[in-house]
């Protein structure tokens, strides 16, 4: 067919009656707005540009793969877990599937969790404190076919410290320090200190020092003192951890 001007006739359709066609000369070129799941029966066949005679058509069957989970969510972020939040595939009804989410940190082997059809959420607990993970979601037919991955990113929070310390009681300083959180080992962050009265005076510092010294208390007053881990590299704060003291005279 070389120097004859010449395009091609795409014809599909599927056992619901739903039809078809383009003629095109993009060789590949992609038919879209099919349904998921669904077989189709495609042909193709050469057609003259001077008289628009057709050859015989050349014939194949596909079956289109599941369509894919929308708007994957990460929430209620805690230090060792994440809740998954995502929309459901479309033009899904009548089909079994399952989902599968995928997840996973630098240094660590992707882990995978499967979760049945009537679930729009799911739970992952056996995380990392204060590193950024990459979770995706797919769904799953059982003969294996899977859709394209629907993706999401987000950083766990930190731990928090551990057990807090008073070490010396002044008129206007105290000297706090912690236990240093779990699992934290290799992951940059530093310490928010925050403390106040019941005369709503507050106070707040970032440290990375441990133990720190809290000044220009008022004496004889009761103080309440959080404290929580912060990631340098976004802000995200743990749980905080809390104390009372009251300073001397």
């Amino acid at each position: 067919m070389e120097g004859v001007p010449h395009t091609f006739r795409v014809t599909w359709g599927n056992s619901r009656r739903q039809r078809g066609s383009i003629t095109t000369d993009e060789n590949p070129t992609v038919l879209s707005h099919l349904r998921p799941v669904t077989e189709y029966s495609i042909s193709v066949c050469t057609v003259l540009q001077s008289t628009g005679l057709m050859s015989e058509p050349v014939h194949t069957n596909v079956c289109t793969k599941p369509s894919a989970p929308e708007r994957l969510r990460v929430q209620k972020v805690r230090s060792r877990s994440v809740r998954l939040r995502w929309d459901t595939p479309t033009k899904m009804e009548g089909v079994s599937y399952t989902y599968r989410i995928t997840y996973t940190c630098d240094g660590e082997e992707p882990k995978e969790q499967t979760t049945g059809s009537n679930s729009s959420t799911a739970d992952l607990c056996d995380l990392k404190p204060g590193v950024e993970y990459s979770f995706s979601i797919c769904t799953v037919l059982h003969n294996g076919s899977r859709s394209r991955a629907c993706s999401a990113q987000a950083h766990t929070q930190p731990s928090p410290p551990g057990k807090l310390n008073i070490s010396s009681v002044c008129e206007t300083s105290v000297c706090l320090s912690w236990d240093r959180p779990t699992d934290m080992e290799g992951v940059p962050h530093t310490f928010r200190v925050t403390w106040g009265n019941s005369r709503r005076q507050r106070g707040s510092i970032t440290t990375d020092e441990n133990p720190t010294v809290l000044s220009h208390l008022r004496p004889v007053t009761e103080y309440s003192i959080s404290v929580c881990t912060v990631l340098q590299s976004t802000g995200l704060m743990s749980e905080p951890v809390h104390t009372t003291v009251c300073t001397s005279m």
